[in-house]
């Protein structure tokens, strides 16, 4: 049996390719693939990815991805943060499956606003330079911004002919992503999956830059008044947030959003020197490889806003209104 190991990374589709995976579980398996409704968080398979850190992955876990006797995909874009002991320990847990791994390849310059907009959703209070400085200084290093530096220590344990790498920037530009996912887990015709496009849930949705930036200023203030971390703040933000004083929160958005960094994130030298890498190294384990030439900008603040006084009183006023629901 093969046990197809989806590792993300974030920002690549994988809230989308889980929900469709977990809303077609029936078919998939009429089909000859089991996806376990077994270890998971939301939509994917965190909690196994849990239990592979913690080495906790007991008999009964096997058997039962076992028990169906179809190829089995686990889908966790928190894979992608385990070290080489931790997937030899899966590889050695799971030893009766042919293991194949599925990543997603998105370029840096494409993905840097992304990841630091979703660290700030779960709470994250570092501006964008903050959060990806140690990234940039060392970017050989990084796994986030270098994809060859986690794409060789999966090789080393499962074997590159194991591998198969989305290409996401062209897969997002033929709008063809999860057509090229089910093909390599076996599913011919990914046309008879139900898609939900239309599922608030299915999509992690992006926000503005200013919307980021007032959250990011929300984590900061609350972690520091009240001791509140975490999705905390976001959740009842989004959930209250018809309470609120409209016409303060609007404008105090219109301030951020004429406090405006423009980046242009033409090709950074990260990026060539990992098209370089991937298309040599890796050629084999490209699915759809398509060299990006797009350009590519996006918007951030630049924390001017915060000693502005009149933005700091509003801010003031709506942190006090938000605070009744934490």
């Amino acid at each position: 049996m093969k046990l197809y190991l989806h590792v993300g990374p974030h920002k690549t589709g994988t809230t989308l390719i889980q929900k469709t995976m977990l809303d077609n579980q029936g078919l998939l398996l009429q089909k000859g693939l089991f996806y376990p409704k077994g270890f998971l968080t939301i939509f994917g398979h965190h909690e196994f990815r849990s239990k592979v850190k913690e080495r906790e992955i007991t008999d009964d876990d096997v058997s039962f991805l076992k028990h169906t006797g179809k190829n089995v995909l686990l889908s966790s874009e928190d894979f992608i943060s385990l070290n080489e002991d931790d997937f030899r320990y899966l590889k050695e847990r799971l030893v009766d499956f042919e293991i194949e791994v599925i990543y997603a390849w998105r370029r840096a310059n494409k993905k840097l606003f992304s990841i630091w907009q979703e660290y700030v959703k779960h709470g994250g209070q570092d501006t964008f330079f903050e959060y990806h400085f140690p990234h940039i200084a060392r970017p050989a290093t990084s796994g986030m911004l270098s994809p060859d530096v986690k794409l060789s220590m999966l090789a080393r344990v499962f074997g590159k002919n194991n591998i198969s790498i989305i290409d996401y920037d062209a897969a997002a530009k033929a709008d063809n992503l999860l057509d090229l996912f089910c093909g390599l887990v076996g599913l011919k015709n990914a046309s008879e999956l139900t898609v939900p496009l239309q599922d608030k849930n299915a999509s992690n949705k992006s926000m503005k830059f200013h919307e980021s930036e007032l959250l990011r200023a929300l984590n900061c203030h609350f972690a520091l008044t009240s001791n509140v971390t975490g999705v905390a703040v976001r959740l009842a933000f989004n959930e209250n947030k018809d309470q609120l004083n409209q016409n303060l929160l609007q404008d105090l958005l219109k301030i951020i959003e004429k406090d405006v960094i423009h980046v242009n994130a033409d090709k950074y030298f990260i990026d060539q020197r990992s098209e370089n890498v991937l298309t040599n190294k890796f050629e084999h384990c490209l699915v759809n490889y398509e060299e990006s030439l797009l350009l590519n900008s996006f918007s951030i603040s630049s924390q001017k806003w915060l000693v502005d006084e009149r933005a700091r009183s509003m801010f003031e006023s709506l942190s006090n209104q938000l605070r009744k629901f934490l």
